[in-house]
């Protein structure tokens, strides 16, 4: 059974009370203002990414489930 992963949900978080609580906001994200956040790791920034992927790809609740992940190591 999937777990959600946590980090992700921190970091959806952590961009939403940013303002960028859309999916088309995520997406226009520029480097400077994945930056410019406030107590933004590396790690958050690599899941930041991710999340774009994920949105771009509509697997969003797939991302979140760590399903996507399994399905990728299938193919």
């Amino acid at each position: 059974m999937a777990q959600i992963n946590q980090k992700a949900v921190k970091c959806l978080s952590k961009l939403i009370s940013e303002g960028f609580d859309t999916e088309k906001a995520v997406l226009a994200m520029t480097m400077d203002e994945i930056l410019s956040i406030p107590g933004i790791t590396v790690a958050e920034i690599s899941l930041i990414n991710e999340i774009q992927k994920a949105v771009k790809a509509n697997k969003v609740f797939s991302f979140l489930a760590g399903t996507d992940k399994e399905q990728k190591t299938e193919d």
